[in-house]
């Protein structure tokens, strides 16, 4: 049998960021060669990386990259078991690899994404599995966006804890206000927006009819509880949904830094100061936990 010296186990443990007995277990098993040692980490670490994946993974971080000149957007959210491995480098490189990965391709769900092939030669799954073995933990792609813009730019907030993020896609119909410190600042306040208020639909209009008719029928029992005449509980009901759609829809809801202003007034006022229709296209918004 070869002699398995500390060199060796050490060069093992830089190469696969593995723990030292179980290098060294590695190693005795294939007789001191190097690189069988290596395929012997890996199939061990699936192994268990395949068990951790059964844990439930309640914490991350939100990852995001702004590319080609600001038309194009990319925001996922990494879960991990604890806040500990979030903060971890290996957790945040694979991150940013991860988010990368997605700027440079649209992938229709998390399990293509997963399944694509990465610069490095391993699938985005394979990244995922090795440093599940690596830092101990459970780590799931649970979801993405990817904006990439024709007539606008690409927005993205992530609070200073790394645990919501926003995402957004702004038009503007004279390509000239795109580049305007003022088309900036507007993309920054929505995202903080959004961020903050947590809107779950961009305008009235996108509200799921199911969605409005469950909300009238929660809102029709309350008032007939409330002793609410039959005849006023149908007049009444437009103005309880208008002020659903102000918590609700983005456009709708009063800027967070100015009361008495809705998001649409804060686009229309930016719009006029740069002399063009604004247009808020698309936005997503992750927190973590959520």
């Amino acid at each position: 049998m070869a002699e398995i010296t500390a060199a060796k186990v050490k060069e093992l443990r830089e190469r696969t960021g593995s723990g030292m007995m179980d290098c060294k277990k590695a190693l005795a098993e294939t007789n001191g060669d190097m690189e069988k040692a290596i395929d012997y980490l890996r199939e061990k670490g699936l192994a268990k990386a395949a068990k951790k994946a059964e844990r439930n993974a309640s914490d991350g971080r939100i990852f995001y990259v702004i590319g080609n000149n600001g038309k194009l957007g990319a925001m996922i959210e990494l879960n991990s078991e604890t806040d500990f491995v979030a903060k971890t480098d290996e957790f945040n490189d694979l991150g940013t690899k991860i988010t990368a990965h997605l700027a440079a391709k649209e992938y229709a769900t998390p399990a293509e994404l997963l399944e694509s092939v990465h610069e490095s030669g391993s699938t985005i799954n394979e990244l995922v599995t090795g440093i599940i073995a690596k830092l101990g933990e459970n780590i799931v792609l649970k979801r993405f966006a990817r904006f990439d813009s024709v007539n606008g730019r690409a927005f993205c907030y992530i609070h200073s804890n790394y645990k919501v993020g926003a995402l957004l896609e702004l038009e503007a119909d004279d390509k000239a206000a795109l580049d305007s410190e003022a088309f900036a600042e507007l993309g920054h306040e929505i995202c903080m927006q959004i961020a903050a208020a947590n809107p779950l639909y961009l305008v009235s209009e996108d509200v799921p009819e199911d969605v409005l008719e469950r909300e009238k029928a929660v809102y029709r029992q309350q008032l007939i509880d409330e002793g609410k005449p039959a005849d006023k509980v149908d007049k009444i009901i437009p103005g309880k949904l208008r002020k659903y759609y102000e918590t609700t829809c983005l456009l709708e809801q009063e800027y967070i830094r100015d009361s008495d202003k809705k998001i649409k007034d804060l686009v229309a006022e930016t719009g006029k100061k740069l002399g063009t229709k604004l247009t808020v296209r698309r936005f997503a918004r992750f927190a973590i936990g959520e």
